[in-house]
């Protein structure tokens, strides 16, 4: 057995005030067939023109409450050109910052331990400890030793 239909009965389970309650009960009335226009004017104290529009507001909200939605959560809009270019500078940032405090203790390091990083005593400077290091650092001073030649003459 099904239950009975409640129609109008429906709204006074809805959240909201009184007055729009009262409204929205007129109009599903009205569209029901179960009450004539004019009385349901006279009783919220309105005219037929008034009440029309209201009727036709609420089965149009209706009608957008209703409408399809996609499934699933919304997409996240596609970052910006500067909002990409903030994230890449702030990756920047953070990764010169970890270089420059490995540096600074690489260079603790080798100023407190001098025999194990390279260095020389008298101040000078430590080795490069890897080939292409060392390569590198006996280029430009053979390029130094010619500058230097070349000043010279």
């Amino acid at each position: 057995m099904a239950r009975p239909p409640k129609g109008p009965q429906l709204v006074d389970g809805l959240d909201g005030d009184e007055r729009s309650k009262e409204r929205l009960r007129a109009v599903l009335e009205t569209v029901a067939g179960e009450a004539p226009i004019r009385e349901v004017c006279e009783r919220l104290g309105i005219k037929e023109a008034r009440f029309h529009t209201l009727r036709k507001e609420a089965l149009q909200a209706a009608l957008e409450g209703l409408a399809p939605k996609p499934l699933g959560r919304p997409r996240k809009p596609a970052p910006s050109a500067e909002t990409q270019r903030v994230a890449e500078l702030e990756a920047r940032v953070e990764r010169l910052e970890t270089e420059l405090e490995a540096s600074r203790i690489r260079e603790e390091l080798a100023t407190a331990f001098p025999e194990r990083f390279g260095a020389q005593k008298g101040g000078a400077a430590a080795q490069p400890t890897n080939r292409a290091a060392r390569r590198r650092a006996a280029r430009a001073q053979q390029k130094a030793a010619k500058r230097a030649a070349g000043r010279r003459r």
